[in-house]
């Protein structure tokens, strides 16, 4: 496992010490508590799988720092982890498999659904030290997901959304980015968030429409996200 290895939690508390005149000795207080996008991404997903039976076959791609598969688990899914770095957590119904999402080792149509949280928008640029390959890499990572799908099968897909642009970290998709990516599925549900700064320097995130998502620009960090599921249509 490296050592900067960290589990990227909903809720990162920032801490900054001051002298307790009381006490006399310094202590922590909490100076900001930030909620990033997986306060939105892992209760759709997990509120997304509900309708499918517990004993179902689960695929979570890009599994590294996550804590859903173990969420799922937990819930009676028969959950296979899959990213190219290792996953150190081992858990009753879950089994990790290390390898390049481009090239599942997996048979067709074997899963009954796919979460997919946060993860396609890196494939291929190489930020994370993965390999690198050309900017269809997402494209091509979906069809493989597409393949190994069961025909009627669950996708669960959160992306950053927005006025399409590609920085050194990842992707942030527009609609027609989001139809190229979902060919061959139907979508059954789609939400978008919008992430909010408080005066305090706090944040919150809130459901917005289409056109209130495609408005938004930004380079850096992930301000929108889109969460949707839909079924394997062909």
């Amino acid at each position: 496992m490296e050592d900067s290895y960290f589990i990227n939690q909903p809720i990162f508390l920032k801490y900054k010490r001051r002298f307790d005149w009381r006490a006399l000795k310094h202590k922590p207080f909490i100076k900001k508590a930030l909620l990033n996008e997986r306060i939105i991404e892992i209760p759709f997903a997990i509120n997304a799988l509900s309708g499918i039976p517990k004993t179902s076959k689960v695929l979570d791609l890009g599994c590294m720092e996550s804590v859903l598969p173990l969420f799922l688990a937990g819930l009676g899914f028969q959950v296979t982890g899959f990213d190219f770095r290792q996953y150190p957590y081992r858990v009753p119904n879950f089994n990790f498999v290390q390898g390049s999402i481009l090239e599942l080792p997996f048979e067709g149509e074997f899963f009954d659904a796919v979460t997919c949280v946060s993860t396609i928008e890196h494939i291929g640029i190489g930020f994370y030290s993965d390999p690198k390959d050309n900017l269809s890499s997402d494209v091509k990572g979906i069809l493989e997901a597409k393949r190994v799908l069961k025909l009627g099968g669950l996708l669960i897909l959160t992306v950053p959304f927005g006025r399409a642009f590609i920085n050194a970290q990842q992707r942030i998709y527009d609609k027609q980015g989001l139809d190229k990516l979902l060919a061959g599925f139907l979508v059954n549900t789609i939400k978008f968030f919008k992430n909010n700064q408080m005066s305090s320097g706090n944040n919150y995130w809130e459901e917005i429409s289409l056109g209130q998502a495609e408005s938004l620009s930004y380079a850096n960090g992930t301000e929108c996200v889109c969460c949707l599921s839909a079924l394997r249509s062909s």
